[in-house]
């Protein structure tokens, strides 16, 4: 299977009524583990980058995108399971039309900064330079607050999508799946956000493409699989992706006496990695969400 148009794991979720997960990397562990969860449960997938952190002014280190796009398109066409390649949410326009040239099969261009027009129109230029060279583009009315990780608990008022203007985003702009707001926040799992579900199905009615559910961390088991059976055939998981990433490594690091040997926790393989710790667990909570999602068996 190896890459296949995000369109086509759309189509197919569709017509198995279940979610296919975004799993967001950041390096090649993380990569590597969302790929191995995919062959593992037999799931398809999308494996991608933030388009808000990579890019990012304050990073110590900057990062160049064809590395990460060359990384990311060959855990995809090493796969046996359907998967797709995103560069997500980014309000960087130029990164979001080199990510096209690259090969991502989805971009997301988004920015809390503009008018709802100024964004309509950037996002329809987006769709028409990607549809021209076969690329799927994702996109939203809001994002969603607490992306910076300031927030401890829910906004008390929450700017849940209104399900006109959002029809009227999707037709003008021509995108290919569009993410709902509707009650979600980026909590990093501090605690749970309830979901709007009348909202949703409203969404629904009115929207025609598929339809995304950003900010899985912070949304109970029970809402993720209400939300899927309503018409929700995308989730994007990252806090509880890079907790569960940091904590195995952690614990791990705290294992390690003083004459530990350097070549055998760092970059090994073997049971002592540390590396690998996180990649292992990493890769369990992958199969966990796969499961919840009711992708797995579905590649």
């Amino acid at each position: 299977m190896a890459l296949v148009p995000f369109n086509d794991l759309m189509s197919r979720a569709t017509k198995g009524d279940y979610a296919v997960g975004y799993f967001e990397s950041w390096n090649l562990e993380s990569l590597q583990a969302v790929g191995d969860a995919a062959e593992s449960m037999g799931s398809p997938v999308i494996l991608g980058f933030s388009g808000i952190y990579l890019p990012h002014p304050s990073r110590t280190a900057k990062e160049t995108l064809s590395v990460y796009a060359a990384l990311g398109l060959e855990i995809c066409r090493s796969l046996s399971v359907p998967s797709c390649l995103l560069f997500n949410e980014s309000p960087h326009l130029d990164w979001v039309s080199e990510a096209i040239d690259l090969g991502f099969g989805l971009v997301m261009y988004t920015d809390e900064k503009l008018s709802f027009e100024e964004q309509s129109q950037r996002v329809r230029g987006i769709v028409d330079q990607a549809h021209q060279q076969g690329v799927a583009v994702e996109g939203e009315i809001t994002s969603l607050p607490g992306v910076g990780g300031e927030l401890s608990a829910a906004p008390e008022e929450n700017c849940l999508d209104d399900p006109e203007v959002a029809q009227s985003f999707v037709e003008s702009t021509h995108v290919d799946a569009f993410a709902v707001n509707i009650g979600q926040a980026h909590l990093h799992g501090r605690s749970e956000v309830q979901l709007d579900l009348h909202r949703l199905r409203e969404l629904r009615e009115k929207i025609s493409v598929p339809l995304v559910l950003h900010g899985a961390t912070s949304i109970s088991e029970s809402d993720l699989k209400n939300a899927i059976r309503l018409g929700v055939r995308k989730i994007n998981v990252g806090s509880v992706l890079k907790r569960s990433f940091f904590e195995a490594i952690r614990s791990a690091c705290s294992r390690v006496g003083e004459g530990y040997n350097p070549y055998e926790v760092v970059g090994s393989g073997f049971e002592k990695d540390v590396l690998n710790c996180g990649r292992a667990a990493l890769q369990r909570k992958v199969e966990d969400l796969m499961t919840i999602f009711g992708s797995a068996g579905r590649g």
